[in-house]
């Protein structure tokens, strides 16, 4: 199998569908055929989707027919699993699920360990139990080093993804993980046989991240005025006052001194946030303003807020 992705966090299942539809995008190699797609919903009950041919429109046409893609992209736990066309029936013995969560992969996940037993069941088996997923796969296949799979384990509170020492041997793997908003939501990629290798799990886990970040409450926001002062300094920082508005800017851009015109560094991308004497968090947007010689000057009406991550 090609490629599997997994994601926990609102919107789940609609992040693993964006990040296969944005590697079928742009790769090329075993990819737009078989698919299968399993979420968990509320309730615990895995809602599943799959296909021999087709990929990831394949996969969404077969939940919209079957009135269930709204539902399964609001799935908090998902999952798929992907390659080239036809593929062994039953399709879902490449994606194993239970209430407890759900393991995907690469390779062969559904093939025998020396316990007899498919490695991604016997994962699942370990999730089940309450190990976390990470432990749980990195047992299964430490246990298997020669065997060729690679797995992911995703659970309402985890994601976990390791390989065999085969696997790891091969020169066309890609893998990605990301956490998002300090462990609100997770995703993680891995795959074989597309190309370009190098880039691809890195542009699925983007993508995947993306919905799963719209769907995450607003950071907390300040919003930069006119007649503010972007002071010179060793180190940049945002003050906020009291009330949480604006108190203080500064900036260690040597760039930014005497400067005049309209840029998007007044207040840096990562720029640490104060509040009371103590750092509570990291800007992780940007405003739009014009600078004279250290002063706003003006800002962008559409683009006048900074939003910042809380620590």
């Amino acid at each position: 199998m090609t490629i599997g992705i997994a994601a926990r966090g609102a919107s789940a299942g609609r992040a693993v569908l964006a990040g296969l539809a944005a590697v079928e995008a742009v790769g090329s190699g075993e990819i737009r055929g078989f698919g299968v797609f399993r979420a968990l919903g509320a309730d615990g009950v895995p809602i599943d989707a799959e296909t021999q041919d087709g990929g990831h429109d394949a996969l969404a046409a077969d939940l919209a027919r079957r009135g269930l893609l709204e539902r399964a992209g609001a799935a908090t736990v998902a999952a798929l699993i992907s390659s080239g066309p036809n593929r062994p029936e039953p399709l879902t013995q490449f994606l194993a699920a239970g209430p407890a969560g759900l393991v995907t992969g690469h390779r062969r996940p559904d093939r025998p360990g020396s316990d007899g037993i498919a490695v991604n069941i016997a994962a699942l088996r370990l999730l089940a139990d309450g190990t976390t997923p990470q432990i749980a796969v990195a047992a299964v296949l430490d246990a298997n080093p020669e065997l060729d799979a690679g797995l992911i384990a995703v659970t309402a509170a985890g994601i976990g993804m390791a390989e065999t020492d085969r696997v790891r041997r091969r020169c066309d793997r890609g893998s990605a993980r990301l956490t998002v908003r300090g462990g609100a939501a997770e995703v993680a990629v891995l795959h074989n046989a597309i190309q370009p290798f190098e880039g691809l799990a890195a542009l699925a886990a983007g993508a995947a991240r993306t919905v799963l970040e719209s769907a995450l409450p607003l950071p907390p926001a300040v919003r930069l005025t006119a007649g503010m002062t972007v002071e010179a300094g060793s180190e940049d920082g945002l003050w906020l006052g009291a009330d949480g508005a604006v108190a203080r800017i500064v900036s260690a851009n040597p760039s930014l001194a005497g400067f005049a015109g309209w840029t998007s560094g007044a207040v840096y991308l990562g720029t640490p946030v104060y509040r009371g004497g103590a750092r509570v968090g990291a800007t992780v947007s940007e405003a739009y303003c014009r600078l004279d010689d250290g002063r706003i000057a003006e800002v962008a009406p559409a683009s006048d807020t900074v939003s910042w991550q809380p620590d």
